[in-house]
């Protein structure tokens, strides 16, 4: 069967569920990232702590407040990890849900469908270009979702390991640096289909994951 890569083509409900439960826990995520770093940071609420106790005649120095204030942050810190960890989770079973799928679902074959397509003499070029272009971004974002939840597995483990805690730093940077780059992509994604679905020609992508898509082969 000759696969005909389409932005319309028939997904799974496994994929749709896969691609809806890990935006819930993306958003949830980089939530946790947010209120950590803004509203919850030690270094933000150490006046707080201290104004807040002064009111019941209770003086502490900067350094108390500072252990007070940081188990906002640690407790926000500590959901974070462990949404990382359903992340992993759901990142495997994309990986697994991959061999099950019908061959016209396939991430790899699709892509390659689109390369050869691209090849073929004819009208479509610029469309299978497009096309082309947000599959390698989904592969990017693959990658930076593995590489995310591998240096996120490593610094929750590495605390316990005196061999790793040198090597914590390092993951801790590419963790970082590699936050941006699935941001990045949450963002060029959810415009991208709102592109679409302000034009007529690939109209109906969210309708698509959301009920299934139509079947173009």
């Amino acid at each position: 069967m000759t696969i005909q890569p389409s932005f319309k083509s028939k997904h799974s409900i496994g994929l749709r569920i896969w691609h809806w439960t890990t935006f819930l826990v993306m958003l949830c995520s980089l939530a946790t990232v947010l209120l950590a770093k803004t509203l919850f940071s030690a270094k933000n609420n150490i006046l707080l702590v201290q104004e807040n106790l002064q009111k019941s005649n209770i003086t502490v120095t900067p350094d108390q407040a500072r252990s007070v204030a940081h188990e906002f942050s640690d407790l926000l810190w500590g959901w974070h990890t462990y949404i990382g960890y359903v992340l992993a989770g759901l990142l495997a079973f994309r990986i697994l849900l991959e061999f099950f799928l019908k061959k016209e679902q396939k991430f790899i074959p699709t892509l390659k469908s689109a390369l050869m397509a691209l090849q073929m003499p004819g009208a479509g070029k610029k469309e299978m270009k497009h096309y082309l272009l947000v599959k390698w971004l989904y592969l990017i974002f693959y990658i930076s979702l593995f590489v995310q939840a591998c240096t996120g597995i490593f610094m929750a483990y590495s605390d316990d390991v005196d061999s790793l805690k040198q090597q914590r730093h390092l993951a801790k940077e590419i963790h970082n640096i590699n936050m941006w780059v699935i941001l990045s992509y949450i963002v060029i994604h959810i415009g991208g289909v709102i592109l679409a679905e302000l034009g007529k020609k690939n109209k109906g992508v969210v309708s698509g994951m959301i009920n299934g898509g139509q079947n173009l082969n």
